[in-house]
């Protein structure tokens, strides 16, 4: 090989790098907006949450029957009645 085949060979290794670490910087920047995303995503969904208890509670006061309640909220009776006693397991 001469000296201009092995600067052509060191420019494409260059530009295959380059390409790589191009590609990695842009799943990165993806990654961070992702994480931002779940951020926000989980706390909206703890606000619901919360909201949802309350709209739980207000129910029960107002007589709507438990399985009804349960049924749509989409909990289980038993974990129904956890949250009513302020104890909600996993969902």
């Amino acid at each position: 090989m001469d000296k201009d085949e092995h600067i052509a060979q060191l420019r494409a290794r260059r530009q295959r790098i380059e390409a790589i670490e191009t590609a990695l910087e842009s799943i990165r920047e993806l990654e961070s907006s992702l994480q931002e995303m779940r951020e926000i995503l989980l706390q909206q969904r703890k606000a619901e949450r919360t909201e949802r208890l309350a709209d739980i509670r207000e129910a029960d006061k107002a007589g709507v029957p438990k399985t009804r309640i349960s049924k749509e909220v989409g909990l289980s009776r038993a974990n129904l009645y956890n949250h009513l006693k302020g104890t909600p397991a996993d969902e």
